[in-house]
Formats: structure tokens, C-alpha cells, sequence
């Protein structure tokens, strides 16, 4: 899970929370957040690695979709 899906649920986060909130760090602060949280609470302390591999995976989502959005509004 920590290499499949949790990745591909971030990533999904920050594609959709870019395209209902218009901003890019809005989904990866809530992606840490949460993920920070699970942390103390679900897993231990050696996953906050993780954490922060998952906040660069919703920003790069994020990101990805901004541009998408930028290079439509050119044509």
C-alpha cells in the first residue's frame, strides 16, 4: 500500500483538489496534513518520510494539472 496505493491516491488528490480549489498548494498542505496525522496516529514515526514523498507527489499532481489547464487557455 505505502508504494502503490497511497502514492496514486496523493497524486489523485492533488490533481482533483487543483481542479475544484484553482490553487496548487491548497491540495499538497491538505495532502500533508492529513498524512501527518496518520502518521501519530495510524503509523509510526519512520513513515514521516513518506509524508513528505507523498506531499511532492500531490504538488507534482497539482502542477501537472495547472499546466494542462495554462497550455488549454493559450489556444
Amino acid at each position: 500500500m505505502v508504494l502503490l496505493v497511497f502514492p496514486t491516491l496523493s497524486f489523485a488528490f492533488g490533481a482533483v483538489g487543483q481542479l475544484l480549489t484553482g490553487r496548487i498548494y491548497i491540495p499538497a498542505g491538505i495532502t500533508f496534513t492529513g498524512w501527518l496525522i496518520a502518521t501519530y496516529t495510524v503509523f509510526n514515526d519512520s513513515f514521516l518520510i513518506w509524508v513528505f514523498a507523498y506531499t511532492a507527489l500531490s504538488l507534482l499532481g497539482a502542477g501537472m494539472v495547472w499546466l494542462i489547464k495554462k497550455a488549454e487557455n493559450k489556444k
